[in-house]
């Protein structure tokens, strides 16, 4: 059997290229990965503005929202990524670079290379099932999505889950092979740990989020509503996207900030805040959360997806049930933090200490070179994947007409 091109099974450290499409967690990662591997290259797969402007026009919707999903959501734009990406590729073979995986961040473009390992926070199956918003096709453009999906996973030498919910998915509802799927998790988007500051006199509730309903705004909005009746002195602190907040009617005591694209100034938002409040209907891994711990601040979310595997109730935050009754029992929790400072401040310092000892990219980088490690001193074995699950929609697209 052959080696791919660009293979020599040589030991040392692994070598890795890194594909992503402009993800804010891509440069933590990169870093991570060039302290504990050899990283060789980076493959940019994002649109150019032209291409936006096509996909744009091939997918547009009156609605903002609607429109903005089937962007997200294009066969299209998966083509003009996949393209830009196996361009990339070729480029780096033809400088003659040698390679022992391919670390891809999404399944949001193809690239044609056995090595590739796929890192994924969540499937489209997860996403129409729990939050159905996120899937604006039907038919046989659906059907094409998911059977591009799940060839994508197959084909795929090792997929990465964010978490374990995710890791179930793949192997439940995809087929892929359970030993060929690891939970690795994710890191705070932080380049060093915060400086420890004291936990705040004030009863301050931060909530960050660009996608305000989805990750509970309007239910926050409600509970905090009944935190004020009993913490008088009680405030919210909106940051993210603003255009889906009600622009009257807030409860006294809110602040609508808006994007913060600043760290030290989203730092210092963290410092002062009491508690990080997420109560999502649906976020695969929200790398807020861990950031708050980060901070030493305990986190009052939903138990949904991977929050879980980041937040132990009642060790390093609070989990609250989804459901009917979520706004009462949100506040029920928030008030009791606010109420118990010393409680509080304890469970901040549990966080920051299963950050410090678990969720930073660093260890993120280590699992993965546990999971894929072996691939690399083994290459002919991405032979094998490769001849077993054939991806037909690499191929290059005749057509780059509009959705269907």
């Amino acid at each position: 059997m052959s080696r791919h091109p660009g293979s020599t099974g040589r030991t040392g450290p692994l070598r890795v290229v890194l594909a992503d499409r402009g993800d804010a967690l891509t440069g933590y990662l990169s870093a991570a990965l060039a302290e504990q591997t050899q990283v060789v290259g980076r493959i940019d797969a994002e649109l150019s503005r032209a291409e936006r402007l096509l996909v744009a026009a091939a997918t547009f919707r009156p609605d903002r929202r609607a429109w903005a999903e089937r962007f997200f959501k294009s066969d299209l734009a998966v083509r003009l990524r996949s393209r830009r990406a196996e361009r990339a590729l070729r480029a780096l073979a033809a400088d003659g670079t040698s390679y022992d995986v391919v670390v891809q961040t999404h399944a949001l473009f193809v690239l044609d290379d056995p090595r590739t390992v796929l890192y994924v926070d969540c499937t489209h199956r997860q996403s129409m099932e729990h939050w159905p918003d996120w899937n604006p096709l039907t038919g046989r453009a659906l059907q094409r999505w998911l059977d591009r999906e799940r060839a994508q996973y197959h084909r795929a030498a090792h997929v990465l889950a964010f978490s374990e919910a995710t890791r179930r998915s793949l192997v439940e509802e995809y087929d892929v092979p359970a030993e060929r799927v690891a939970v690795v998790g994710a890191g705070a988007n932080v380049a060093e740990l915060p400086t420890a500051s004291p936990y705040p006199a004030e009863p301050a509730i931060l909530f960050v989020g660009n996608d305000f309903v989805r990750k509970g705004g309007e239910a926050l909005l409600q509970a905090f509503a009944l935190v004020r009746a009993q913490v008088p002195a009680a405030t919210l602190t909106l940051v993210g996207t603003s255009y889906a907040v009600p622009s009257e009617g807030l409860p006294d005591g809110v602040e609508v900030v808006g994007r913060v694209h600043d760290r030290a100034e989203m730092d210092r938002l963290y410092e002062r805040s009491a508690v990080l409040a997420l109560p999502s209907t649906f976020d695969p891994f929200p790398l807020v959360v861990l950031e708050a711990m980060a901070h030493a601040r305990p986190v009052v979310a939903t138990r949904q997806c991977g929050v879980p595997e980041m937040v132990l109730d009642g060790v390093t935050g609070t989990l609250v049930e989804p459901g009917a009754d979520l706004v009462p029992r949100l506040a029920a929790q928030l008030v009791d933090l606010l109420r118990r400072p010393e409680h509080a401040a304890a469970l901040g310092r549990a966080g920051r200490a299963a950050v410090e000892r678990e969720h930073r990219w660093s260890h993120v980088v280590t699992r993965i070179r546990h999971a894929v490690g072996d691939l690399a001193a083994a290459p002919d074995r991405f032979g094998v994947v490769a001849a077993v699950h054939p991806l037909t929609s690499a191929q290059p697209a005749r057509s780059l007409g509009g959705e269907s």
